[in-house]
């Protein structure tokens, strides 16, 4: 049987994301999620009737305030739903929370590119806030990209 799968944002209250806790922990264990997160996931819609994906979590990001900025954080798509746009829908999505100059990520440098394909682009200049959490993050063995959102 040949599923087609299509997704829904879904924001997650504060209540209500024991699934993405779970997600996280079996694919970025390292994450830290926080309360003050503002946390978006889809969850796949199979239009099949085996109940058991829809509370699967197959893609998530989190947005977490600094201050009056916004650091984009925690994307993660599921293995087994890669390469198939759904970081790119993910981005498109949540756009509308970003705003010009005040929202940042720390990206891998090979998704740089992708990034830069929703508006991040990489800057040096940033306010001490941003700075001081970026160099705690950026390592010689795993270096970041620093990027402000110009939508």
């Amino acid at each position: 049987m040949t599923m087609r799968t299509t997704v829904q944002l879904h924001w997650l209250n504060i209540d209500n994301r024991a699934h993405a806790y779970t997600f996280y922990k079996q694919h970025m264990p390292y994450a830290q999620l926080t309360k003050k997160e503002k946390l978006a996931v889809f969850f796949p819609e199979i239009t099949s009737t085996d109940e058991s994906h829809k509370t699967e979590v197959i893609a998530a990001i989190r947005l977490r305030p600094i201050g009056v900025y916004t650091l984009v954080t925690g994307m993660l798509i599921h293995p087994n739903y890669r390469g198939q746009g759904l970081g790119h829908q993910l981005m498109k999505m949540v756009s509308h929370e970003l705003i010009d100059e005040r929202s940042f990520l720390f990206a891998l440098p090979h998704l740089a590119n992708f990034y830069q394909q929703h508006g991040f682009h990489q800057c040096q200049n940033v306010p001490n806030d941003i700075r001081q959490l970026f160099n705690k993050y950026d390592r010689e063995d795993k270096p970041l990209c620093l990027m402000v959102f110009r939508g």
